[in-house]
């Protein structure tokens, strides 16, 4: 049988609609309403403390809060406290407060507790242990 010439000028004008069509109309991706999570080129990589805190401030001058938190031994020699974090964006609603701390699991549960006092809730935690070492690394994002 094959395909004759016809068949592939109407294949080619149907792309070419349906192309228009969505540059018209944009492309559309469909995210749940409650979680609008961004990942941002250069930002969804593991970060130092000290940089993971000026990359959450320079998110929250574009409106955003961390969604979700990663975290992980910088460093598992005996001593260090070398940790690293890595976030998920989602849009801050209006006047919303939020907190985020990375530690081992005894400094964390003092968070909790501070971030209760205030009108906090944790949104989201992590706990990391390193097999090698026997060491936990915790993170969480409060939000109140």
């Amino acid at each position: 049988m094959g395909i004759y010439r016809e068949d592939c000028r109407r294949a080619g004008k149907a792309g070419t609609a349906l192309a228009a069509l969505m540059l018209l109309g944009g492309c559309m991706t469909h995210r749940p309403a409650a979680v609008d999570t961004y990942q941002t080129s250069g930002i969804d990589q593991w970060l130092a403390t000290a940089d993971a805190d000026k990359v959450v401030n320079a998110m929250a001058a574009k409106g955003l809060m961390p969604a979700t938190i990663d975290c992980r031994f910088a460093d598992t020699t005996p001593g260090q406290v070398a940790y690293l974090s890595k976030f998920t964006w989602m849009r801050a609603p209006a006047n919303t407060r939020y907190h985020w701390e990375v530690g081992d699991p005894a400094y964390l549960a003092s968070k909790e507790v501070r971030a209760n006092r205030v009108g906090l809730k944790r949104v989201d935690a992590k706990v990391m242990l390193d097999k090698a070492s026997g060491q936990k690394v915790g993170c969480s994002v409060w939000v109140g």
